[in-house]
């Protein structure tokens, strides 16, 4: 849509995307550590030693969110195509370096890594709505053609290249909205205390499966089973998502049987 800040301005070196991916993770770094201290119980140089780790995950995340996506598009188009990130792999890889991160260099006897974990994905869920944003403006991970109201014209970035002077989903903005919404109900809703990564695994992968059929910009190839003018199904981030489904249900599962053993 406009992927920099007042260009005439500031030249292009300013990328909306850039500012709001920044702007995404520094809330919820803030928000993680004002729950930290005021509901789970650690104290300021606990909370500040989790956020340092949190800080290196991340960066982890990234690294390993462009490999992925790299591969996969590599293996597609026959030749080496770095550049884009897959938010999926990034979570997942984030997480796994984050639990390594917390087994060997934090020693604090206050160590409940499934309330941490809890904590940690609802803040997650905070810059991933924001950063959704930043899509938009950047004009990638756009939806298929539409004549619809909805329809929104490209200018600037992926969409006008593959679709020149056609209106897409701003599947961006849909996702934007659900990823705010989840996260007031992770928030709010009680029944859901305590349960913050069960709840965001299963509802955020059955919406990426959803919305995947809605995207019109390239979601690679790895099992091919139905293609479309669009893209090949089932992507690699459905099939991502289907196994975050089942994590979900194995960890409810796990829950439910740890409260009848203690009967």
């Amino acid at each position: 849509m406009y992927p920099f800040i007042m260009p005439d301005v500031f030249g292009y070196v300013l990328p909306v995307y850039d500012l709001l991916l920044i702007t995404g993770v520094f809330l919820m770094l803030l928000y993680v550590a004002n729950r930290f201290e005021k509901t789970d119980g650690f104290t300021h140089k606990q909370a500040n030693r989790i956020l340092f780790l949190i800080v290196i995950s991340l960066l982890s995340a990234l690294f390993i969110s462009f490999v992925v996506d790299g591969v996969f598009h590599s293996i597609e188009e026959g030749e080496l195509a770095f550049g884009s990130l897959n938010f999926l792999s990034g979570l997942i890889g984030g997480f796994a370096t984050f639990f390594i991160l917390m087994k060997y260099f934090y020693k604090e006897e206050n160590k409940d890594m499934k309330r941490i974990a809890n904590t940690v994905i609802t803040g997650v869920v905070l810059a991933h709505a924001i950063g959704r944003i930043g899509c938009f403006f950047a004009g990638c991970c756009y939806g298929i053609v539409t004549n619809s109201v909805l329809g929104v014209e490209f200018l600037h970035g992926h969409a006008p290249e593959v679709y020149p002077g056609a209106s897409v989903l701003p599947t961006q903005l849909f996702e934007s909205f659900f990823l705010f919404v989840l996260f007031v109900v992770l928030n709010k809703v009680k029944v859901l205390k305590n349960k913050e990564v069960e709840t965001y695994v299963i509802a955020y992968g059955i919406w990426r499966i959803g919305i995947e059929f809605l995207r019109g910009d390239d979601r690679g190839v790895l099992l091919p089973i139905l293609k479309t003018s669009y893209n090949v199904f089932p992507t690699p981030a459905q099939l991502l998502s289907v196994f975050m489904i089942a994590f979900g249900i194995y960890l409810i599962a796990k829950t439910k049987k740890q409260k009848l053993n203690t009967i």
